[in-house]
């Protein structure tokens, strides 16, 4: 409800940028959690998470993200739609680079979830704003803080229900992988997201964030090991959390 479709045409046009964020998204992080994983001694099923998770780009939480830091909306709600739309077929093909067997993923079901998730819900924004501005206008104040409740309420819920799952990651190994991950994204998201504060601090919470939904989805369907799903919790988690920690940080010191 924020943005126009002109704002995201121009976000889209930042093609040195995009190029940027796509390589970042789709074979840095992939590739780096894959090198991590292979030294370190931990089982099959976290290791297979942690790649899972690393392989899935485009979290719906990156707009939010940019909300909060009010960073560039724009670029994050455009390279939101561009990673869930390449992501289609870049998922696929990673993990069967990266995790040869009997793995098989669904692309059908992955478009259908990014449609739902992501694409419908931002052209339905846009095209409500366009036709009926004073509708947005009115609707946006209690949508965004319906928004930031229900964002709260899934970390908190996460915490709650999965607390004793994530614990016992403790000593595996797992954790360890997953934060530094986790970190140097988020380093090199902000490193390669331009010269503007705001697009870095897009790139690199959309990079840290990773898309959760999706690798959930998969891990559930594809794979029979109830630890990929486990890794994939814990890593979404920890990731989700030091992306909100910052972006809140950079909203205040932009005040």
């Amino acid at each position: 409800m924020e943005l126009s479709l002109e704002q995201l045409l121009i976000a889209l046009n930042k093609r040195r940028l995009m190029a940027k964020a796509l390589l970042l998204n789709l074979v840095a992080v992939p590739v780096l959690a894959y090198l991590f994983v292979r030294p370190v001694p931990v089982e099959p099923g976290y290791a297979a998470g942690i790649v899972l998770i690393a392989v899935a780009p485009g979290a719906p939480f990156g707009p939010k993200f940019a909300e909060i830091s009010k960073s560039d909306i724009e670029f994050a709600s455009g390279l939101m739609a561009v990673l869930g739309i390449i992501s289609v077929v870049t998922i696929p093909v990673s993990l069967a680079l990266f995790l040869p067997g009997d793995v098989t993923v669904d692309p059908l079901g992955i478009g259908w979830m990014i449609c739902g998730i992501q694409l419908l819900p931002l052209l339905a924004g846009i095209g409500l704003d366009s036709r009926y501005p004073s509708v947005t206008n009115w609707l946006h104040p209690p949508v965004q803080r319906l928004s930031d409740v229900s964002f709260l309420f899934l970390i908190v819920l996460l915490l709650v229900v999965y607390s004793d799952e994530m614990i016992t990651l403790i000593g595996t190994g797992t954790l360890f992988i997953s934060v530094v991950v986790i970190c140097v994204s988020l380093f090199l998201g902000y490193v390669l997201g331009g010269p503007g504060r705001n697009t870095r601090e897009v790139l690199a919470t959309t990079t840290t964030a990773r898309n959760a939904a999706i690798a959930l989805f998969i891990a559930t369907t594809s794979f029979s090991d109830p630890d990929v799903l486990m890794v994939v919790l814990a890593f979404s988690f920890v990731g989700v959390v030091l992306s909100g920690l910052l972006a809140g940080m950079w909203g205040r010191r932009t005040r």
